[in-house]
């Protein structure tokens, strides 16, 4: 399995996973209105597309390299979602997208490059002056998470990787990491946030509004 695209766990667990990572209505306000153009990528079932439209925004889709969890969405709520088959096929206009959502993304990419690929990816499809809205996992500090913790094939500038029983791995990220990776945007809010995982586990998250 390719750790950067693991989509064949993903289609495995597609029925019984729960998203949790909340998105900020008031945080995200300020930089886009109903007409923007909003992706949600890495959108799973599409949890977050069904709730901005709830809300009336009016141009908003998601993508997945999972063709089971986008089945899942389009079953339930006849969303916007299309499957990709890995993070760099995003079939959209390059300086067209207002707004771009990574919600619990980057922990399903354990390697540096991997992480890197995305974010330019992402970079090159907003607008001037668009808008990336990261939710993601910092390190956790309790020791049960600390001891499970690894480097990538060893590598000493890949830290936080780890794996599930249930085969996936995984990736928390030290904040110089997600420093390093967002250097090429502006970091206009970083709040931190505590939420619960897919698993039912509490865990230290963050939340970015970066501008391009």
């Amino acid at each position: 399995m390719n750790l950067d695209n693991q989509k064949e766990y993903w289609d495995e667990v597609a029925d019984i996973k729960t998203f949790t990572h909340p998105i900020d209505i008031e945080l995200l306000n300020p930089f886009v209105n109903k007409q923007s153009i909003i992706v949600d990528f890495g959108c799973g079932y599409g949890r977050i597309v069904k709730e901005l439209n709830d809300l009336g925004f009016e141009n908003v889709c998601g993508f997945d390299t999972s063709k089971e969890l986008i089945a899942r969405g389009i079953s339930e709520n006849d969303l916007a979602l299309f499957h990709i088959e890995n993070p760099t096929e995003l079939t959209l206009e390059d300086n067209s997208v207002d707004c771009i959502i990574l919600f619990a993304v980057l922990t399903c990419i354990p390697s540096n490059e991997g992480q890197k690929s995305l974010l330019n990816l992402l970079l090159s499809k907003l607008k001037k002056g668009g808008i990336l809205y990261i939710s993601d996992y910092y390190l956790q500090e309790n020791s049960v998470e600390v001891e499970r913790y690894e480097y990538l094939n060893g590598d000493q500038n890949n830290f936080g990787v780890f794996k599930l029983p249930e085969g996936a791995t995984f990736r928390h990220h030290t904040k110089e990491w997600i420093k390093t990776l967002t250097k090429d945007f502006e970091i206009l809010i970083e709040n931190p946030l505590i939420v619960k995982t897919m698993n039912g586990n509490m865990a230290n998250g963050f939340q970015i509004i970066a501008k391009k």
